[in-house]
């Protein structure tokens, strides 16, 4: 994570990442069926289900806020790293490079 990050709560940084078993596991938990919040690429890899090119948790108003912030993904755990740019929108992520083909 970066030293010193104040998060405006802009929501730019809120994609649609991939979902790994835990994710699923622990989104799942909170009462929401995998049906309603996984998407499956032609590669069977899952994703977070998208509203408006945005993650579908992401709540706008004045400030942004996501709606399963303790049950969020990994990447969204580990957010802001070095792998964002200093306009706060992430880039693409090492992980994710090695399944685009």
């Amino acid at each position: 994570m970066l030293r010193n990050f104040r998060c405006n709560r802009c929501g730019s940084c809120c994609y649609t990442p991939r979902l790994y078993n835990a994710d699923i596991a622990r989104i799942k938990k909170t009462g929401i069926e995998e049906e309603d919040f996984v998407q499956k690429d032609f590669r069977d890899i899952h994703y977070l289900k998208e509203k408006d090119k945005k993650c579908m948790f992401l709540k706008k108003g004045k400030k942004t806020a996501c709606r399963i912030y303790n049950a969020r993904p990994k990447i969204c755990r580990q957010y802001p790293s070095e792998l964002i740019n200093r306009s706060c929108k992430p880039e693409e992520l090492a992980s994710d490079k090695l399944f685009q083909k």
